[in-house]
């Protein structure tokens, strides 16, 4: 009986394990963005980052992902949450970035 239970528990902990690393590294949940009269156009990311290693790396991943689909804004704030839940419950960000760009007439 405690072999069994002993494999069962081993088996679901494999099962969590495999469902951990088939998850994308982040998923990007809504993006503000606004324009001024200036022509400064600040956009505002919130992420949600499931693998917490190597956040550099993401950050310019995430970076460049936006900058290809929606050009470059003049400052981009990125908010990197750790959950879902952590999101919709007004939690802070555990990390935030704010790039600047020069602007391009």
């Amino acid at each position: 009986m405690k072999k069994k239970l002993f494999y069962t528990a081993i088996l679901i902990i494999l099962i969590m394990l495999l469902y951990y690393f088939t998850l994308p590294n982040y998923i990007i949940l809504n993006s503000y963005s606004s324009t001024s009269f200036a022509f400064d156009r600040y956009t505002e990311l919130n992420v949600i980052v499931y693998h917490c290693w190597n956040i550099n790396q993401t950050i310019r991943d995430i970076e460049k992902e936006h900058n290809q689909i929606n050009g470059t804004p003049t400052l981009l704030e990125i908010n990197l949450f750790s959950s879902k839940r952590a999101f919709h419950n007004a939690a802070k960000p555990f990390y935030t970035e704010i790039k600047s760009y020069e602007k391009s007439y």
